[in-house]
């Protein structure tokens, strides 16, 4: 697997306002990469304005659980170590089972009846995610298994930057800002916005021009779980290649997100030592432009403000039947985004005006 690379781009970028736009919305959301937790490790993170620890026992399970040892307090994540299958609190030794049970005391007594408080986690696409309810609801639906046969190790990229995981997913859907910001022409929507549930699909193309390559097309397949992971299959009819790319947006508090990023490109005969090594060429050729990719919305996206009722205009792309659909994944009485606007966006499915096929 390709190394992680990280960046912290409300450093790199000047920011005017440091405020929430919208509530912590529920749903499935990416906590680490499964390569950051190895089988004894115990790492800390940082999910909706609290921290959490996720650690690996050493048969290999992911766990979850709120930082805090129930006996006196001590944080799990300072110190703590995983011994077998059980999290060894640093404070007193006492020791807790991949259940949250207190197991044995540091010192030989009885154990207390107390239980770590764990979060519901999932480890799927290379990825330990956690679910999060703000009624405490069980999970409802799943992130689904990515089809990644044939595609090499992907690379990894993080980002964090003031944003919201909304806004993140609309990215993709806003097929307007394709040009102006990352200069692409004849942005169109080639397979109609469906919505299914938490599932979200869409298909768009636009042209990319280089000085090496030319001008080609790129066509993208979108799907969207929830508002916090995406899973798309970029292709380059002229150059045969494929990229299967992850994103996904956590919110660390309410004004400031981490977004984990993988791409993986198949190029050639995937099976072949040739192949093999052409698509690892292929990867990082289609890893840059995508941390590049990032980097461009970033300034925008860090200085915006959320408009609930924006004035749509031809060519922007579904973004209000977007903004219907995710009103689900927030409380009943937060669902009012879409309740003044007109659900229907002007020409959802469309040749222009950016261009036509």
């Amino acid at each position: 697997m390709f190394g992680l690379r990280k960046r912290d781009l409300t450093r790199e970028f000047p920011v005017s306002a440091n405020r929430p736009r919208l509530p912590y919305p529920d749903g499935w959301f990416a906590v680490a990469f499964s390569g950051d937790v190895r089988p004894g490790q115990v790492v800390r993170r940082r999910f909706k304005g609290e921290d959490i620890v996720v650690y690996r026992t050493r048969q290999g399970t992911v766990r979850v659980v709120n930082p805090y040892c129930p006996h006196l307090g001590a944080h799990l994540g300072f110190g703590g170590r995983v011994e077998g299958e059980n999290l060894v609190c640093p404070f007193h030794h006492f020791a807790f089972a991949p259940d949250g049970r207190c197991v044995r005391t540091g010192y030989g007594t009885r154990p207390p009846k107390a239980s770590l408080t764990q979060l519901t986690a999932r480890e799927v696409n290379g990825v330990v995610m956690v679910w999060s309810h703000a009624r405490g609801e069980a999970p409802s639906w799943d992130v689904p298994v990515v089809p990644a046969q044939d595609f090499p190790p992907p690379a990894r990229h993080s980002t964090i930057l003031i944003d919201h995981p909304q806004e993140v997913v609309e990215n993709s859907v806003d097929i307007g800002h394709f040009g102006p910001v990352h200069g692409t022409s004849g942005a169109r929507v080639t397979k109609p916005l469906e919505l299914n549930g938490p599932r979200l699909t869409l298909g768009t193309s636009v042209h990319r021009t280089t000085p090496l390559l030319g001008r080609f097309d790129v066509d993208f397949d979108v799907e969207a779980n929830g508002l916090g992971h995406i899973h798309v299959i970029a292709r380059m009819p002229r150059m045969g290649l494929s990229a299967l790319v992850q994103i996904m947006p956590t919110p660390l508090d309410p004004c400031r997100i981490e977004t984990r990023f993988t791409v993986s490109a198949r190029l050639g005969t995937a099976g072949s030592r040739a192949g093999r090594y052409s698509s690892w060429l292929a990867t990082q050729f289609f890893a840059l432009p995508s941390w590049q990719g990032a980097a461009q919305d970033a300034p925008i996206w860090q200085n915006k403000t959320y408009l609930r009722h924006p004035r749509i205009a031809r060519g922007d792309g579904p973004i209000m039947r977007f903004r219907h659909w995710a009103e689900q994944f927030y409380p009943d009485e937060f669902r009012e985004i879409g309740e003044a606007a007109e659900v229907s966006d002007p020409l959802p499915f469309e040749k222009g005006p950016h261009g036509s096929a």
